[in-house]
């Protein structure tokens, strides 16, 4: 299989690997710019950019791409391996790092109304939805289709996610009530998602913290989750407020201001 096709099967399925591109070289150099490899979770690789130490480093930092999600540039020397560099060639050579297939996740807990909903609205944004209520029919696939994977608890997401990477992963909490709220959150501080967002009114979210500081949560951590989740969009209905959290979200993961777009021309 070619690395175009096996860049597709990996979008398709929704695995996740590192793409490695070679884009600059100078000089004697194992390959030439454009030369490519991927390399799997487990380390395995499909192509090449030059073999020896350079794919060694390339490998390795590919591995902790997979954590991180960032991008990454590499540049190597190929002089003197006394002083480190990867090789004696003698040129330089460039290689681009990139993590393929990775989507951003978006952590529902509780099932009901507001999370079919909000399951719904994130697939058709193209984020990867997990799902977990301790109500075996809500989350099962004819109830909430847009799924990926589904949970009956925190801990048993946990069991089958040893790595969790804080740069694409969401949560939100639609619960039916207070005391799985308290339960779940310091779990979830604890691997530091990118969002937390707690649904329910001013007063339902004021008992959830009294109670979170009694279980010796700080206010530093606490400080971080957004409650009540989303933004003022006067909404009502299920859909409503899917759409406010939604969009609270957007705000988050773009780095965004949120501000209204309108513009008012000039009056001369």
């Amino acid at each position: 299989m070619n690395i175009y096709s096996k860049i597709y099967e990996i979008e398709s399925k929704g695995d996740t690997a590192v793409l490695c591109v070679v884009t600059k070289t100078q000089g004697s150099t194992p390959r030439h710019a454009g030369s490519k490899m991927i390399v799997f979770p487990d380390g395995n690789i499909l192509g090449t950019v030059g073999g020896g130490e350079i794919e060694a480093l390339c490998i390795a930092e590919s591995k902790k791409l997979l954590e991180t999600g960032i991008t990454n540039n590499l540049k190597y020397k190929l002089v003197n391996p006394e002083e480190g560099d990867p090789g004696i060639c003698g040129g330089e050579v460039e290689v681009y790092l990139e993590v393929i297939g990775r989507k951003t996740k978006l952590l529902i807990i509780g099932a009901g109304h507001v999370g079919q909903k909000l399951a719904f609205l994130a697939n058709w944004l193209s984020f990867e939805v997990i799902i977990i209520d301790d109500r075996e029919e809500l989350i099962s696939p004819e109830f909430i289709p847009q799924a990926t994977s589904r949970y009956m608890s925190l801990d048993l997401f946990f069991e089958n996610n040893k790595i969790i990477s804080r740069n694409d992963i969401f949560v939100v909490l639609t619960t039916r009530n207070l005391e799985i709220d308290v339960q779940n959150i310091p779990e979830i501080l604890k691997f530091t998602p990118k969002y937390i967002g707690v649904i329910g009114s001013k007063k339902r979210w004021i008992k959830t913290t009294e109670l979170l500081r009694k279980n010796g949560i700080l206010e530093t951590e606490i400080e971080k989750i957004f409650s009540p989740i989303g933004l003022d969009l006067k909404s009502e209905t299920p859909e409503e407020i899917a759409l406010s959290i939604m969009a609270e979200i957007m705000i988050i993961k773009n780095n965004a201001s949120g501000e209204n777009l309108r513009y008012s021309r000039r009056k001369n």
